[in-house]
Parts: structure tokens; sequence; C-alpha cells
């Protein structure tokens, strides 16, 4: 199995551990969490079967499942790389927001973090730092959604055997990550640092710290997923990540809400 299906089965693998049920629809499956309706990576259509998925017939199989389901949003992911590529100028033409995700594994110490006292904590000594961060997101309309985003945060870290990773400066989390964990694949997931904090490395030294773990507890590979249009992942590759490939995501928000 290559990397990219490696880190792909992972993610899929958890994510299904995370829903209440799945629906399959005409070119793959579709992973539901009717507790967490407004969460839409956890309520989304998971292309398998790229053959024949045009946008066109995407779109109407979005529209059916959601509609079935009761969701104002529509989300659909492709995890083939060529038909990715190929969907995104007609969805982008449909007005629909596309996102296109990097896979990276980690290869080598590339620059050394800054000397930051790293120390393993509590998931919920987590909670400020992602309330704050996810207040700043566009689709925070309501202290609701920021709740439930914040709650199945929660549930996908126990799904994923989560351990939490944090840089704490005068009793505050300044920066922090978790780490999954399937006992050979572990992915380091969520890092996050308050504005406050920025520009000083903490980051960096949180993420080395996650990985050095991963290694000491026996993975035998370790993967992150970046935003490939955002900054971020030029970090992950100074400090010794590299790509490995990548999928997309199609969504229509709901109108004129818009929770993710």
């Amino acid at each position: 199995m290559s990397e990219l299906a490696r880190a792909v089965a992972f993610e899929e693998a958890l994510r299904e551990r995370c829903a209440e049920r799945v629906v399959p629809f005409r070119f793959g499956r579709a992973v539901f969490n009717d507790t967490f309706h407004h969460v839409w990576e956890l309520n989304v259509l998971r292309v398998d079967y790229a053959a024949g998925a045009t946008v066109e017939a995407l779109v109407e199989e979005a529209e059916r499942v959601h509609t079935e389901a009761g969701h104002e949003h529509r989300r659909i992911a492709v995890r083939d790389e060529t038909s990715g590529s190929i969907l995104e100028p007609g969805f982008r033409e449909l007005g629909w927001i596309v996102d296109r995700y990097l896979f990276m594994a980690w290869r080598k110490p590339g620059a050394r973090a800054v000397q930051a006292g790293v120390e393993e904590v509590d998931g919920g000594a987590l909670r400020d730092l992602r309330h704050e961060i996810a207040s700043g997101e566009p689709w925070a309309e309501t202290e609701e959604i920021v709740q439930q985003v914040l709650d199945s945060g929660e549930l996908v870290a126990r799904m994923a055997n989560a351990r939490h990773f944090a840089v704490v400066v005068d009793g505050e989390v300044a920066s922090g990550a978790d780490l999954y964990s399937d006992g050979r694949t572990a992915q380091v997931e969520d890092l996050a640092t308050r504005s406050a904090f920025r520009d000083r490395g903490l980051g960096s030294a949180v993420l080395l710290r996650v990985v050095e773990e991963a290694l000491a507890a026996g993975h035998d590979f370790v993967f992150l997923i970046a935003d490939d249009r955002d900054w971020p992942k030029e970090l992950y590759t100074r400090v010794g990540f590299a790509p490995i490939g990548r999928k997309w995501t199609y969504l229509r928000p709901p109108v004129p809400a818009s929770p993710i």
C-alpha cells in the first residue's frame, strides 16, 4: 500500500468510526453524524468510484442524499487526484467552495524548532485555545455552532486514541496539537497557536514533539493534512514533512446560514 493510500485509509476509517450512519450513493458512501449536523466534515459524500462522476451527476447525488438527511449544506470529497483536478473548474463555475488538501509524510528532521517546554496534557486543556481559533472562522455565526464543532472534535479525538501536547505560558495554553494513532500509523492533527503567541516558533516545537512521541511509540508512518493553498504547508516542509498526494472537497454552504 502506498503512503497516500495508507493515509487516506487511516482518515476514512476514523471518519467512519465517528459516523452514526453510512449511506451508499451512486459513486461511493456518505458518512453522516446527525448529532453534529452542523459539522460539514462529519456529514459528507465520499467519492469512492470516480468513473462517470461528472459535476452534474455529483451535484444531483448530493442534492438527493443531503436532502433526505435533512441537511442544508452539500459537501463532496474526492480523493482521486486526477478526478479532483478535472472536477474543480465545474464546481467553481457553480459557485461551490473548492478546497484542496495536501497529504504530507514525515521524512526526517529539518529546521529545528525553538526550545519550548512542550508537555503532554489532557484534551480538555486545549478547548479554550480551540474556542479562540474557531470563533474567528467565517462559519462561526453562533456560539451553538462553535460548541458543536468543538464537541465533535472531542469525539474524533476519542475515536482516534488521541494524545494531546501543548506549550503552556503563565498557565495558558499558547500552542497545541493532537497525535492520532491506530498503533502503526500516526496523524498530527489540529495544530494551532493563539494569536498573541504566534511567530515565536511554538507551533514548530509542538509539531516536532508530537512526531517524536509518535516515533518513540513505534509508529512507522507519520502524516498530516494541510491546506494546499495556505502557508502552513511551508512550515511543515521546513521541519521535515514532504508532500505525498492531494484530495479535494466541494462545498455548497447553507443559505443564509453558514455552519461548517
